[in-house]
């Protein structure tokens, strides 16, 4: 009776290697790798391939009708191993034809039976003979054979130590490929694919038997497996190294010289464990065993109320239980920095003892419940930590364990902090309670949450105007950047410990416009009022800021030129900060918002005019007001476009002049209008025909022919002297 291997079983070498004081041999095909037998009879290698070349078939039993049937044989006398190949049956087969090629066969091998070859019946039917090329090393094989007929042959001797490969090619008429071995009256079947290559080894040494047990058999996810492989043996030797991939990747995740070694899988699912042994001469052993995690029913998630903490400083632990199944005899063991004070605030219906940090839980504790146990940790004081170099990290550590299902699993969520004498400036923020009262001072409580509140950021937003150090954060000062930082968490409701969330891209843009006091000139310097007060030194800037998607935490920085005062008009919500002229928004920007900001420029009358190369009009110099807004959340920044540069003057244009002639007192008022009256028309006039300067005004300074009729056709049209007249567009120097 013929047994048959299923494939399924033989992946990995069997646990019970079949033995042979002769070698070892093995046939693998892509993954799969089986321990094999060579047949052993009592005839000679051509005898037992049984050829009768006068009906072109072989009588040999082992055939199979319509597959190829592969097997190793040694002979009685000699010993020698030999590789045959069968095609077909004769009695009932059909006709068919195999290419394959043979590779990597040792040295001194060759064929010692070929089967129709040379065979009286190829001169009749020529169709029917066999090919076997040596090219390079290799066999190129084409088996050809009628109905009712085989064909194959024996290859060999083969020695104890080889390694064959046999490719597949095309095949007609056969089915599958079955690899015998064992008992040669009642040999096991090994089915292989006609696609992939085969390779047949022989050996001296044998490989390591691997045996694996797993405890619990039927693990979850964060459990401690144990995966005990001293079952496992070398025949010939000894097992040196084991080599553990727990979910069959490929990569190798722990190598050990012992048998036994512990693992947690971090989610359930189904895994492949494979355990490669490695025996003292290098041989290797690949076992494979599947195995399913359940998941995860329950968790224990840890939460530490800061990342940050300060010596003899107190903050607050929170433990999270959920489960989704029945638990009896749970309990948590939490291991904080040995002798830490602890103090309990929420037990969660368990018994504490303060000596081992231990919860235990009398009750059951029911499926989809939840028990939060909360505790406060008190670090020492500075003069207990004296030996201690600051900063330095510590850790809690801890463990929740159940009877009923027995299980332990480790705490998760959060476990280390460190201990400075600072506080960062957002850990500072979010801990930071506000004086409420006169003469009372900001406080630190590092067991508030790590999310920063409206009070708190408004709070900070003050801190940042006024330049003042934020408490418990060494002297450190707000910059502009860490507001808009603080703005960000605190509207998002981000813990200060977590990424920000992802926001798409904003188009945020920033326009400026510039209102200077004079058309057409821009910033005089050296006027003065019947009253001695500077007048025309000052200009109104209004930036406009807005964004097509949400922003959070809006910043406006102006860089005007050294001694320039700045004093805001409108902020719009902004916070402005005196000295540095920056403008920061404590809130959400929301798309298709706009902010506008409208400061006034007051330029020192004593600065100098800075004449640029010679003008036919005017003398001037320009100064630039280069600004960037940015966004704290996401992070973006862009340059303010629009107006940018303002012209100081200390004369004025002969027109401008006119528009501004008090003819009462005869002389300039600035606060007079852009349109020319009859009055100052008649006064231009004077200055025509006496031809001399207009006073203040740059040189040449004259009211000249054409200078005189663009007058008069201003005042006719009523017209402001900086538009164009009707009908046509001022040159550069029209006026």
């Amino acid at each position: 009776m013929v047994r048959k291997i299923s494939l399924l079983l033989l992946v990995s070498l069997v646990t019970a290697l079949p033995l042979s004081a002769q070698g070892y041999f093995e046939v693998s095909q892509g993954e799969m790798k089986a321990a094999v037998l060579p047949l052993a009879g009592a005839k000679t290698a051509q005898d037992f391939y049984a050829y009768d070349p006068t009906q072109s078939r072989s009588a040999n039993e082992l055939a199979e009708t319509g597959n190829l049937v592969l097997f190793l044989y040694r002979e009685p006398t000699t010993q020698n191993l030999y590789l045959f190949f069968i095609l077909n049956k004769a009695e009932t087969g059909a006709g068919g034809n195999v290419r394959l090629t043979l590779r990597d066969f040792p040295p001194g091998a060759g064929w010692v039976v070929q089967d129709d070859v040379g065979n009286f019946l190829r001169i009749f039917l020529p169709e029917l003979d066999d090919d076997y090329i040596l090219v390079d090393g290799e066999y190129q094989i084409l088996w050809t054979w009628g109905a009712g007929s085989t064909d194959g042959g024996v290859f060999g001797p083969l020695g104890d130590e080889f390694r064959i490969t046999i490719v597949p090619g095309a095949f007609t008429g056969i089915s599958e490929i079955v690899f015998k071995s064992g008992d040669v009256n009642a040999p096991t079947r090994l089915e292989l694919n006609i696609t992939e290559p085969i390779v047949i080894q022989g050996m001296r040494n044998q490989p390591p038997v691997a045996k694996l047990v797993l405890t619990p058999a039927a693990p979850r996810a964060r459990q401690q497996v144990a995966f005990d492989a001293s079952g496992s043996y070398d025949p010939d030797g000894e097992i040196v190294e084991y080599r553990w991939d727990f979910n069959g990747d490929g990569v190798v995740d722990l190598v050990s010289t012992e048998p036994v070694v512990r693992y947690a899988y971090l989610s359930g699912g189904s895994y492949t464990v494979r355990l490669t042994l490695v025996d003292n001469t290098g041989m290797e052993t690949s076992y494979t065993m599947p195995l399913f995690v359940s998941h995860l029913s329950v968790t224990a998630t840890r939460s530490i109320s800061t990342t940050t903490a300060l010596p003899g400083s107190t903050f607050r632990v929170q433990v999270r239980i959920h489960t989704d199944q029945d638990l009896a005899g749970a309990g948590l063991d939490e291991d904080p920095p040995v002798g830490w004070e602890i103090t309990p605030i929420n037990n969660g219906g368990a018994v504490f003892n303060r000596a081992a940090m231990q919860w235990v839980f009398l009750e059951t504790i029911k499926a989809g419940s939840e028990r939060v146990i909360i505790y406060d940790v008190t670090v020492p004081r500075v003069e207990l930590l004296a030996s201690i170099r600051l900063p330095q990290q510590f850790c809690i550590t801890g463990t929740f364990q159940a009877k009923v299902p027995e299980f332990e699993i480790e705490v998760l969520g959060e476990s280390c902090f460190l201990v400075n004498d600072c506080l960062s400036i957002l850990e500072a923020v979010a801990h930071l309670v506000p004086a409420t009262m006169p003469g009372e001072e900001d406080r630190i409580d590092l067991r508030l949450s790590e999310m920063i509140t409206m009070d708190q950021l408004a709070r900070a937003t003050e801190l940042w105007r006024t330049d003042r150090p934020v408490v418990k954060a060494c002297g450190e000062r707000i910059s502009l950047h860490t507001l808009k930082l603080i703005a960000a968490y605190a509207h998002s409701c981000t813990a200060i410990d977590q990424p920000l969330p992802t926001m798409p891209e904003p188009n945020l843009r920033a326009q400026r416009w510039i209102i200077t006091p004079i058309p057409c000139e821009g910033v005089v310097i050296g006027f003065y009022d019947s009253a001695g007060n500077v007048v025309g030194n000052t200009f109104t800037v209004k930036v406009e800021i807005t964004t097509d998607r949400d922003v959070y935490g809006v910043g406006l920085d102006e860089d005007l030129p050294i001694g320039w005062r700045v004093t805001p008009i409108q902020n719009d919500g902004f916070v402005y900060k005196p000295g540095l002229d920056q403008w920061a928004f404590p809130g959400a920007l929301k798309a298709g918002q706009t902010k506008t900001i409208i400061y006034q420029v007051e330029v020192p009358p004593t600065v100098t005019v800075e004449t640029t190369p010679p003008d036919p009009c005017k003398v001037i110099s320009t100064e630039t007001i280069v600004g960037r807004a940015d966004s704290g959340h996401p992070c973006l920044e862009v340059d303010v476009t629009g107006q940018s540069w303002v012209e100081l003057t200390d004369c004025l244009n002969v027109i401008v002049a006119i528009s501004r002639w008090d003819v009462v007192r005869d002389t300039i008022d600035l606060s007079l209008s852009d349109k020319i009256t009859f009055p100052q028309v008649q006064r231009a006039i004077a200055f025509w025909l006496e031809g001399t300067k207009v006073p203040r005004t740059c040189s040449p300074g004259i009211v000249d022919y054409e200078t005189l009729k663009m007058i008069i056709a201003l005042w006719l049209t009523g017209t402001p002297i900086c538009e164009a007249l009707p009908g046509r567009a001022p040159g550069i120097c029209d006026y």
